[in-house]
Protein backbone atom coordinates (compact mmCIF):
# COMPACT_ATOMS: atom_id res chain seq x y z
CA UNK A 1 0.00 0.00 0.00
CA UNK A 2 1.58 3.27 -1.07
CA UNK A 3 0.74 6.61 1.12
CA UNK A 4 -0.16 9.50 -1.27
CA UNK A 5 0.40 13.25 -0.38
CA UNK A 6 -3.14 13.55 0.60
CA UNK A 7 -3.79 12.65 3.92
CA UNK A 8 -5.70 8.75 4.82
CA UNK A 9 -5.44 8.81 0.88
CA UNK A 10 -3.47 5.30 -0.50
CA UNK A 11 -2.95 3.14 -3.85
CA UNK A 12 -2.22 -0.34 -4.71
CA UNK A 13 -0.13 -0.47 -7.88
CA UNK A 14 -1.90 -3.60 -10.00
CA UNK A 15 0.96 -5.41 -12.09
CA UNK A 16 -0.69 -4.29 -15.42
CA UNK A 17 -0.20 -0.84 -14.25
CA UNK A 18 -3.49 0.57 -13.08
CA UNK A 19 -3.99 1.72 -9.46
CA UNK A 20 -6.54 1.35 -7.01
CA UNK A 21 -7.19 4.38 -4.74
CA UNK A 22 -8.33 3.63 -0.71
CA UNK A 23 -8.76 6.05 1.95
CA UNK A 24 -8.41 5.15 5.93
CA UNK A 25 -9.63 6.66 8.82
CA UNK A 26 -10.27 5.34 12.45
CA UNK A 27 -14.23 4.84 13.26
CA UNK A 28 -15.06 6.76 16.33
CA UNK A 29 -18.17 4.05 16.21
CA UNK A 30 -15.99 1.01 16.70
CA UNK A 31 -13.59 2.18 19.40
CA UNK A 32 -11.36 3.95 17.04
CA UNK A 33 -11.19 1.07 14.97
CA UNK A 34 -8.75 1.31 11.66
CA UNK A 35 -10.77 1.34 8.67
CA UNK A 36 -10.21 0.79 5.12
CA UNK A 37 -12.27 1.69 2.29
CA UNK A 38 -11.84 1.21 -1.53
CA UNK A 39 -12.54 3.82 -4.15
CA UNK A 40 -11.82 2.63 -7.25
CA UNK A 41 -9.77 2.38 -9.97
CA UNK A 42 -7.06 4.98 -11.86
CA UNK A 43 -8.67 3.46 -15.07
CA UNK A 44 -11.74 4.42 -14.16
CA UNK A 45 -11.29 7.90 -13.52
CA UNK A 46 -10.30 7.84 -9.83
CA UNK A 47 -8.48 9.97 -8.39
CA UNK A 48 -6.41 10.99 -5.40
CA UNK A 49 -8.79 13.96 -4.89
CA UNK A 50 -11.59 11.70 -5.19
CA UNK A 51 -10.55 9.60 -2.62
CA UNK A 52 -9.69 12.65 -0.20
CA UNK A 53 -12.93 13.99 -0.50
CA UNK A 54 -15.01 11.10 0.27
CA UNK A 55 -12.79 10.45 3.06
CA UNK A 56 -13.51 13.88 4.35
CA UNK A 57 -17.40 13.32 3.96
CA UNK A 58 -17.21 10.22 5.55
CA UNK A 59 -15.46 12.15 8.73
CA UNK A 60 -19.02 14.40 8.49
CA UNK A 61 -20.95 11.52 7.96
CA UNK A 62 -19.69 9.81 11.27
CA UNK A 63 -20.19 12.81 13.30
CA UNK A 64 -23.48 14.06 11.86
CA UNK A 65 -25.13 11.02 10.01
CA UNK A 66 -25.07 8.09 8.13
CA UNK A 67 -22.19 6.14 7.79
CA UNK A 68 -20.92 6.55 4.27
CA UNK A 69 -19.82 3.13 4.00
CA UNK A 70 -23.75 2.10 4.43
CA UNK A 71 -24.37 4.96 1.31
CA UNK A 72 -22.09 2.98 -0.50
CA UNK A 73 -23.58 -0.43 0.27
CA UNK A 74 -27.17 0.67 -0.58
CA UNK A 75 -25.91 1.88 -4.06
CA UNK A 76 -24.16 -1.31 -4.76
CA UNK A 77 -27.50 -3.35 -4.14
CA UNK A 78 -29.14 -0.22 -6.47
CA UNK A 79 -27.08 -1.65 -9.51
CA UNK A 80 -29.53 -3.07 -12.17
CA UNK A 81 -28.06 -6.18 -14.20
CA UNK A 82 -28.85 -7.31 -17.65
CA UNK A 83 -30.31 -10.46 -15.74
CA UNK A 84 -32.98 -7.95 -13.68
CA UNK A 85 -34.00 -6.33 -16.96
CA UNK A 86 -34.17 -10.22 -18.70
CA UNK A 87 -36.20 -11.60 -15.80
CA UNK A 88 -38.88 -8.98 -15.79
CA UNK A 89 -39.06 -8.74 -19.60
CA UNK A 90 -39.84 -12.79 -19.39
CA UNK A 91 -42.46 -12.20 -16.63
CA UNK A 92 -44.28 -8.93 -18.22
CA UNK A 93 -44.49 -11.08 -21.74
CA UNK A 94 -45.26 -14.07 -20.07
CA UNK A 95 -42.15 -15.71 -22.56
CA UNK A 96 -41.91 -19.01 -24.38
CA UNK A 97 -39.25 -21.59 -23.16
CA UNK A 98 -38.05 -21.23 -26.40
CA UNK A 99 -36.73 -17.55 -25.85
CA UNK A 100 -35.73 -18.70 -21.97
CA UNK A 101 -33.91 -21.40 -23.01
CA UNK A 102 -31.57 -18.92 -25.71
CA UNK A 103 -31.00 -16.74 -22.72
CA UNK A 104 -29.94 -19.33 -20.34
CA UNK A 105 -27.74 -20.90 -22.74
CA UNK A 106 -26.24 -18.51 -24.82
CA UNK A 107 -26.61 -14.92 -23.05
CA UNK A 108 -27.01 -15.34 -18.95
CA UNK A 109 -23.37 -16.56 -18.49
CA UNK A 110 -21.81 -14.13 -20.50
CA UNK A 111 -23.89 -11.12 -19.39
CA UNK A 112 -26.06 -11.80 -17.21
CA UNK A 113 -24.28 -10.25 -13.92
CA UNK A 114 -23.19 -7.07 -16.05
CA UNK A 115 -23.92 -3.47 -14.47
CA UNK A 116 -26.54 -2.46 -18.20
CA UNK A 117 -24.40 0.81 -18.18
CA UNK A 118 -21.23 -0.97 -18.44
CA UNK A 119 -22.18 -3.43 -21.55
CA UNK A 120 -21.06 -1.75 -24.72
CA UNK A 121 -21.79 -2.84 -28.11
CA UNK A 122 -18.05 -3.98 -28.42
CA UNK A 123 -19.57 -6.08 -25.09
CA UNK A 124 -22.02 -7.61 -27.42
CA UNK A 125 -20.06 -8.17 -30.13
CA UNK A 126 -17.67 -10.41 -28.30
CA UNK A 127 -20.57 -12.56 -27.20
CA UNK A 128 -21.92 -12.95 -30.65
CA UNK A 129 -18.37 -13.94 -31.68
CA UNK A 130 -17.61 -16.11 -29.43
CA UNK A 131 -21.26 -17.84 -30.11
CA UNK A 132 -20.38 -18.18 -33.60
CA UNK A 133 -17.32 -19.68 -33.20
CA UNK A 134 -19.02 -22.59 -31.86
CA UNK A 135 -20.15 -22.77 -35.22
CA UNK A 136 -23.75 -21.57 -34.97
CA UNK A 137 -25.36 -20.22 -37.60
CA UNK A 138 -26.48 -16.75 -38.70
CA UNK A 139 -30.29 -16.98 -38.22
CA UNK A 140 -28.83 -18.19 -34.23
CA UNK A 141 -26.54 -14.92 -33.69
CA UNK A 142 -29.53 -12.99 -34.86
CA UNK A 143 -31.55 -14.69 -32.57
CA UNK A 144 -29.43 -13.59 -29.81
CA UNK A 145 -29.00 -10.17 -30.91
CA UNK A 146 -32.34 -9.80 -31.50
CA UNK A 147 -33.27 -10.91 -27.63
CA UNK A 148 -30.97 -8.95 -26.39
CA UNK A 149 -31.70 -5.62 -27.80
CA UNK A 150 -35.72 -6.83 -27.03
CA UNK A 151 -35.14 -6.83 -23.76
CA UNK A 152 -33.74 -3.58 -23.24
CA UNK A 153 -36.27 -2.20 -25.30
CA UNK A 154 -38.29 -3.57 -23.09
CA UNK A 155 -37.36 -2.17 -19.86
CA UNK A 156 -37.01 1.23 -22.09
CA UNK A 157 -40.07 1.66 -23.70
CA UNK A 158 -42.26 -0.43 -20.52
CA UNK A 159 -40.21 0.92 -17.64
CA UNK A 160 -38.59 4.08 -18.24
CA UNK A 161 -35.37 3.44 -18.06
CA UNK A 162 -32.89 5.86 -19.07
CA UNK A 163 -30.31 4.24 -21.35
CA UNK A 164 -29.07 3.87 -25.02
CA UNK A 165 -29.36 0.19 -26.41
CA UNK A 166 -25.68 -0.78 -27.01
CA UNK A 167 -27.32 -3.70 -29.96
CA UNK A 168 -27.80 -0.39 -32.35
CA UNK A 169 -24.68 0.05 -33.73
CA UNK A 170 -23.86 -4.02 -33.52
CA UNK A 171 -23.68 -5.24 -37.02
CA UNK A 172 -26.65 -7.53 -38.17
CA UNK A 173 -26.84 -10.99 -38.82
CA UNK A 174 -27.62 -11.36 -43.01
CA UNK A 175 -30.15 -15.15 -42.96
CA UNK A 176 -31.54 -16.41 -46.00
CA UNK A 177 -34.83 -17.75 -44.72
CA UNK A 178 -36.43 -18.69 -48.30
CA UNK A 179 -36.31 -22.29 -47.28
CA UNK A 180 -36.74 -24.46 -50.35
CA UNK A 181 -37.24 -27.97 -48.55
CA UNK A 182 -40.87 -29.06 -48.57
CA UNK A 183 -41.62 -33.19 -48.42
CA UNK A 184 -43.09 -34.64 -51.02
CA UNK A 185 -46.06 -36.95 -51.28
CA UNK A 186 -43.73 -39.60 -51.23
CA UNK A 187 -41.76 -38.61 -49.03
CA UNK A 188 -45.01 -37.81 -46.30
CA UNK A 189 -46.23 -41.32 -46.79
CA UNK A 190 -42.98 -42.96 -46.48
CA UNK A 191 -42.36 -40.56 -42.75
CA UNK A 192 -45.70 -41.60 -41.76
CA UNK A 193 -44.82 -45.68 -42.51
CA UNK A 194 -41.88 -45.44 -40.35
CA UNK A 195 -43.29 -43.72 -37.87
CA UNK A 196 -46.90 -45.90 -37.67
CA UNK A 197 -46.02 -47.16 -34.74
CA UNK A 198 -44.86 -44.47 -32.40
CA UNK A 199 -47.99 -42.79 -31.07
CA UNK A 200 -46.57 -39.41 -29.86
CA UNK A 201 -44.34 -38.68 -32.78
CA UNK A 202 -47.16 -39.44 -35.53
CA UNK A 203 -49.59 -37.55 -33.25
CA UNK A 204 -47.07 -34.14 -33.54
CA UNK A 205 -46.40 -35.19 -37.27
CA UNK A 206 -49.82 -35.24 -38.06
CA UNK A 207 -51.18 -32.15 -36.43
CA UNK A 208 -48.29 -29.59 -37.82
CA UNK A 209 -49.01 -31.32 -41.38
CA UNK A 210 -52.36 -30.73 -41.19
CA UNK A 211 -52.61 -27.32 -39.88
CA UNK A 212 -49.05 -26.25 -40.39
CA UNK A 213 -49.24 -24.48 -36.91
CA UNK A 214 -45.69 -23.49 -35.55
CA UNK A 215 -43.97 -26.21 -33.37
CA UNK A 216 -44.76 -24.56 -29.60
CA UNK A 217 -47.86 -23.80 -31.45
CA UNK A 218 -48.57 -27.65 -31.75
CA UNK A 219 -47.56 -28.28 -28.18
CA UNK A 220 -50.14 -25.72 -26.75
CA UNK A 221 -53.02 -27.70 -28.26
CA UNK A 222 -55.36 -29.11 -25.72
CA UNK A 223 -58.40 -31.07 -25.81
CA UNK A 224 -60.63 -28.06 -25.46
CA UNK A 225 -59.25 -26.22 -28.79
CA UNK A 226 -60.22 -29.65 -30.91
CA UNK A 227 -63.98 -29.19 -32.16
CA UNK A 228 -64.72 -32.62 -33.68
CA UNK A 229 -68.21 -31.07 -34.24
CA UNK A 230 -66.84 -28.30 -36.50
CA UNK A 231 -64.14 -30.07 -37.22
CA UNK A 232 -61.64 -27.19 -36.69
CA UNK A 233 -58.81 -26.68 -33.91
CA UNK A 234 -57.97 -23.52 -32.47
CA UNK A 235 -54.12 -22.35 -32.30
CA UNK A 236 -52.63 -20.19 -30.38
CA UNK A 237 -49.88 -17.36 -32.43
CA UNK A 238 -47.34 -17.37 -28.94
CA UNK A 239 -45.95 -14.45 -30.51
CA UNK A 240 -48.89 -12.08 -30.81
CA UNK A 241 -50.87 -13.88 -28.38
CA UNK A 242 -54.08 -14.20 -30.78
CA UNK A 243 -55.52 -17.55 -31.57
CA UNK A 244 -57.20 -18.68 -35.37
CA UNK A 245 -58.40 -21.59 -36.63
CA UNK A 246 -56.97 -24.65 -38.24
CA UNK A 247 -59.19 -27.36 -40.46
CA UNK A 248 -57.25 -31.18 -39.85
CA UNK A 249 -58.93 -33.71 -42.55
CA UNK A 250 -62.05 -35.37 -41.41
CA UNK A 251 -60.16 -38.73 -41.29
CA UNK A 252 -57.71 -37.55 -38.96
CA UNK A 253 -60.12 -36.59 -36.69
CA UNK A 254 -61.82 -39.37 -36.40
CA UNK A 255 -58.90 -41.48 -36.24
CA UNK A 256 -57.99 -39.49 -32.33
CA UNK A 257 -61.56 -39.96 -31.34
CA UNK A 258 -61.37 -42.34 -29.10
CA UNK A 259 -58.00 -40.78 -27.93
CA UNK A 260 -59.32 -37.65 -27.25
CA UNK A 261 -62.21 -39.20 -25.16
CA UNK A 262 -59.85 -40.15 -22.54
CA UNK A 263 -58.53 -37.06 -21.97
CA UNK A 264 -59.80 -34.23 -19.37
CA UNK A 265 -60.78 -30.93 -21.21
CA UNK A 266 -57.46 -29.17 -20.28
CA UNK A 267 -55.00 -31.51 -21.28
CA UNK A 268 -52.53 -31.51 -23.98
CA UNK A 269 -53.15 -33.31 -27.19
CA UNK A 270 -49.12 -33.91 -27.58
CA UNK A 271 -48.28 -35.58 -24.30
CA UNK A 272 -47.19 -38.61 -22.39
CA UNK A 273 -49.69 -41.41 -21.66
CA UNK A 274 -48.71 -40.69 -17.84
CA UNK A 275 -48.60 -36.97 -17.77
CA UNK A 276 -51.33 -35.66 -20.27
CA UNK A 277 -51.81 -32.14 -18.19
CA UNK A 278 -47.92 -31.53 -18.30
CA UNK A 279 -46.79 -29.41 -21.73
CA UNK A 280 -44.19 -31.17 -23.69
CA UNK A 281 -40.60 -28.61 -24.26
CA UNK A 282 -39.42 -28.65 -27.48
CA UNK A 283 -36.41 -30.48 -26.59
CA UNK A 284 -38.82 -33.85 -25.98
CA UNK A 285 -39.79 -33.47 -29.28
CA UNK A 286 -36.81 -32.56 -30.79
CA UNK A 287 -34.90 -35.32 -29.69
CA UNK A 288 -37.47 -38.05 -31.35
CA UNK A 289 -37.65 -35.87 -34.13
CA UNK A 290 -34.69 -34.65 -35.05
CA UNK A 291 -32.55 -38.20 -35.77
CA UNK A 292 -35.58 -39.85 -38.14
CA UNK A 293 -35.87 -36.20 -40.48
CA UNK A 294 -31.56 -36.44 -40.41
CA UNK A 295 -31.48 -40.33 -41.32
CA UNK A 296 -34.34 -40.74 -43.91
CA UNK A 297 -33.56 -37.35 -45.57
CA UNK A 298 -30.49 -35.20 -44.57
CA UNK A 299 -28.05 -37.63 -45.63
CA UNK A 300 -24.84 -35.62 -47.02
CA UNK A 301 -25.88 -32.39 -46.41
CA UNK A 302 -24.17 -29.45 -44.56
CA UNK A 303 -25.94 -28.95 -40.78
CA UNK A 304 -25.89 -25.09 -41.86
CA UNK A 305 -28.01 -26.11 -45.23
CA UNK A 306 -31.33 -24.35 -43.79
CA UNK A 307 -32.57 -24.32 -47.11
CA UNK A 308 -32.42 -27.66 -48.28
CA UNK A 309 -32.51 -29.83 -45.16
CA UNK A 310 -35.48 -31.49 -43.36
CA UNK A 311 -36.23 -29.83 -40.06
CA UNK A 312 -39.22 -29.83 -37.65
CA UNK A 313 -40.41 -26.46 -39.40
CA UNK A 314 -39.90 -28.16 -42.80
CA UNK A 315 -43.88 -29.65 -41.59
CA UNK A 316 -45.20 -25.91 -41.51
CA UNK A 317 -43.26 -25.54 -44.79
CA UNK A 318 -44.51 -28.31 -46.42
CA UNK A 319 -48.65 -27.46 -45.55
CA UNK A 320 -48.13 -24.03 -47.31
CA UNK A 321 -46.32 -25.64 -50.05
CA UNK A 322 -48.92 -28.13 -50.93
CA UNK A 323 -51.67 -25.54 -50.52
CA UNK A 324 -50.03 -23.98 -53.12
CA UNK A 325 -49.80 -26.82 -55.25
CA UNK A 326 -53.30 -27.75 -55.43
CA UNK A 327 -54.23 -23.90 -56.37
CA UNK A 328 -55.54 -22.63 -53.03
CA UNK A 329 -55.32 -18.64 -53.79
CA UNK A 330 -52.39 -16.86 -52.12
CA UNK A 331 -54.43 -14.74 -49.42
CA UNK A 332 -56.35 -18.18 -48.27
CA UNK A 333 -52.88 -19.48 -47.42
CA UNK A 334 -51.86 -16.41 -45.86
CA UNK A 335 -54.93 -17.06 -43.32
CA UNK A 336 -54.42 -20.49 -42.64
CA UNK A 337 -50.51 -19.77 -42.00
CA UNK A 338 -51.73 -17.14 -39.80
CA UNK A 339 -48.83 -14.53 -41.53
CA UNK A 340 -48.89 -11.30 -40.06
CA UNK A 341 -47.99 -10.21 -43.67
CA UNK A 342 -48.64 -11.05 -47.29
CA UNK A 343 -45.08 -10.76 -48.06
CA UNK A 344 -44.53 -13.86 -45.94
CA UNK A 345 -46.79 -15.81 -48.51
CA UNK A 346 -45.53 -14.71 -51.71
CA UNK A 347 -43.09 -17.07 -51.70
CA UNK A 348 -45.64 -19.75 -52.26
CA UNK A 349 -46.76 -18.29 -55.48
CA UNK A 350 -44.10 -19.84 -57.39
CA UNK A 351 -45.45 -23.06 -56.65
CA UNK A 352 -48.86 -22.92 -57.73
CA UNK A 353 -50.41 -24.32 -60.63
CA UNK A 354 -51.44 -20.52 -61.98
CA UNK A 355 -48.02 -19.16 -61.70
CA UNK A 356 -48.03 -17.89 -65.38
CA UNK A 357 -46.46 -20.73 -66.78
CA UNK A 358 -49.17 -21.80 -68.62
CA UNK A 359 -49.91 -18.48 -69.56
CA UNK A 360 -46.98 -17.96 -70.93
CA UNK A 361 -46.93 -21.51 -73.11
CA UNK A 362 -50.08 -20.15 -74.52
CA UNK A 363 -48.86 -16.96 -75.82
CA UNK A 364 -48.57 -16.04 -79.91
CA UNK A 365 -50.57 -19.14 -80.87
Amino acid sequence: MVKTAKTGVYYNLLEDGDKVFYFSYNDINDNKKKKWVKVGKYSDGIREINAFNLRAEQLSKMLHGEDITVIATKKKKEIVTFDDLAQTYFKDMNSTTGRKSRYNIHIKDIIGNKDIHKITKETIAILLKDVEATGKANQTLKSIKELISTIYNHSIKKHDLEIVNPCIAVKSYKVDNDRQRYLSLAEIKHLKEVMKDNFLVSLFIDLSLQTGGRFETILHIQKKDINLASGTVTLKNLKTKSTYTGHPQKEFLESIKEYLQNLNINDYVVSFEDAHDTKLTQRQIQHRIKPLLDRLFNKGLDTKDAKNRAVIHTFRHTFASHLAINGVPIFTIKELMNHAKIEQTIRYAKLSPENGKNAVQGLYR
